[in-house]
């Protein structure tokens, strides 16, 4: 392996934050090394809850390439943060899917736009509506107990 500095790396940053890495250099065994090690030190220093992986500087990328790629994806979700692949060229997709390449499960966006919004966590006040079970007028009346006898007063509907 050649020695660290030798090695061109890829440009690695957090915004909003979701770490955002430029590949904008030809991936060998040396870079991808580098980069999976640089990108998991920045996911565990920063605690980034996403990653986007810009591919858009390259001009090619062929099965083994987008393989190792995935591995990191794997890599990131182990430590808890999602990754989306961001900028495929068409040609490159042709020809990953012509190769026969893997591409089950992939999270892709077209722009970085798109991926940050595939990123964004839900808002929690939908979650929470979701999960409890709606209640009509009738049930709420059939709640309320009187104990002088009195009738059931009316609800506004």
């Amino acid at each position: 392996m050649a020695h660290y500095a030798d090695i061109p790396g890829v440009a690695i940053q957090v915004s909003r934050g979701v770490v955002v890495a430029s590949i904008q250099v030809d991936l060998d065994d040396d870079v991808l090394a580098r980069f999976r090690q640089d990108l998991l030190d920045c996911i565990h220093e920063t605690g980034s809850r996403g990653v986007i992986l810009d591919v858009s500087g390259l001009e090619t990328l062929d099965s083994e390439e987008l393989a190792a790629l995935r591995r990191i994806m794997v890599m990131t979700a182990l430590m808890g943060a999602e990754s989306v692949l961001v900028g495929l060229r068409p040609g490159v997709v042709s020809a990953l899917i012509e190769a026969g390449a893997d591409v089950d499960g992939l999270r892709a966006a077209i722009n970085l736009d798109a991926a940050f919004t595939l990123l964004e966590p839900e808002p929690e006040d939908a979650t929470e509506h979701e999960a409890e079970p709606a209640t009509s007028a009738d049930d709420c009346l059939e709640d309320n107990l009187f104990l002088d006898g009195e009738p059931t007063p009316e609800v506004d509907r």
